[in-house]
């Protein structure tokens, strides 16, 4: 491995911890594969990938880049800022290579950087095939699917710990008021059980934690992903679909972003309701 991380002196003296760190980590979201890289190290500098780019002949004089467009020239084929080559780096061959390979997966590649403070690159690939832990969700007649990794508990609430307000219906989950939404009115599925028989599922995976009211949990277990059909793909909340052991389809919940769609207003809950 190698990497543009300062030395140790440079780094003491603005202000950083003496050893760097490059950081690897990988994640599902909204129906995609994340596999981010990160750093603290200098981070990029535009001003530097430009006048490079110059000199190599990639880039004329009376360029008028944005610092984004800037950054993206670590693509261009033969591309490198390093002084010294190495028998790791230096050649500027790889990334364009990486780009290239990405694409042709379906994918790109994002990248977020600031001027002393570090890198993160984020490869962005589609789940055409996954397997994922779940919980599987019963409403009315329907069952949906949740990633494991968004559910932080499930609790039958007692009626004294709803209410609801100005803003809707509210949880008070051990000192902490959590926004509560019906699963079934995302989906315009009309339910007439009784709020005190279902069953609150405590999303905690983003920034803001928020309660999925549903019917029932059906089951835990493995699944295996696929990939929406285009008459499916970009709407919001639906990340992907599987087959469950009856043989019968069910789609794969993005909680978070089930949030950004508009939902129609349901009866609120009191306190003490039944």
């Amino acid at each position: 491995m190698d990497h543009g991380i300062e030395t140790a002196d440079l780094r003491q003296s603005i202000g950083k911890p003496s050893r760097g760190q490059v950081k690897l980590g990988a994640y599902h979201h909204a129906g995609k594969l994340i596999l981010e890289i990160s750093d603290d190290g200098g981070g990029l500098n535009p001003e530097k990938l430009k006048k490079k780019a110059i000199e190599k002949g990639i880039l004329k004089t009376d360029n008028n880049l944005s610092d984004k467009e800037a950054m993206a020239l670590i693509f261009a084929p033969g591309f490198s800022t390093k002084e010294k080559v190495t028998d790791v780096s230096g050649r500027g061959v790889g990334m364009d290579v990486v780009k290239t390979n990405i694409h042709e997966l379906g994918g790109e590649v994002l990248i977020e950087s600031e001027l002393g403070k570090g890198t993160t690159f984020k490869v962005v690939l589609p789940l055409t095939l996954a397997i994922i832990d779940a919980m599987i969700l019963q409403c009315a007649n329907e069952r949906f699917v949740v990633p494991l990794n968004h559910v932080h508990e499930t609790i039958r609430p007692r009626p004294d710990q709803m209410t609801s307000g100005p803003l809707g219906n509210i949880l008070l989950l051990r000192d902490e008021n959590l926004p509560m939404f019906f699963l079934g009115d995302f989906f315009g599925i009309k339910n007439t059980n009784k709020i005190s028989d279902m069953i609150s599922i405590v999303i905690k995976s983003g920034p803001k934690p928020f309660v999925l009211v549903v019917d029932d949990i059906i089951d835990q277990s493995q699944v295996v992903t696929k990939q929406l059909g285009p008459e499916l793909q970009g709407i919001k909340g639906i990340s992907a679909s599987t087959i469950l052991g009856d043989g019968k389809p069910a789609l794969i919940l993005e909680p978070q972003e089930l949030l950004l769609r508009k939902t129609p207003t349901r009866n609120a809950v009191s306190r003490g309701a039944a």
